[in-house]
């Protein structure tokens, strides 16, 4: 993505745009000498553990502090109904 140099143990912030983690960041620890360019998190929606895939979608350092802004990837990410079809699941397991 560009020039930022970066060494396994380093420490950059992760900020998320989209699916469940929308608007949060995360500091994460490098774990080669290069950025991610993916990142999988999990959440529990409806007891459910849930994988959401994460893309870098822009880079930048500003002195000694590196940022790296990740979108959600939905296609990549397991699927998850939208609020308004979910339905009334007090009852049966009703998820394919």
């Amino acid at each position: 993505m560009s020039d930022i140099t970066i060494h396994e143990g380093d420490q950059y912030t992760a900020i998320f745009h989209g699916g469940p983690f929308d608007g949060t960041t995360d500091t994460r620890t490098a774990t080669s000498d290069a950025l991610d360019d993916e990142i999988t998190v999990f959440a529990e929606l409806e007891g459910l553990q849930t994988a959401f895939v994460y893309r870098a979608t822009a880079q930048r350092q500003v002195l000694d502090q590196i940022s790296v802004e990740f979108e959600l990837a939905p296609g990549e990410s397991d699927p998850v109904d939208d609020l308004q079809d979910r339905g009334d699941r007090s009852g049966e397991f009703d998820r394919e």
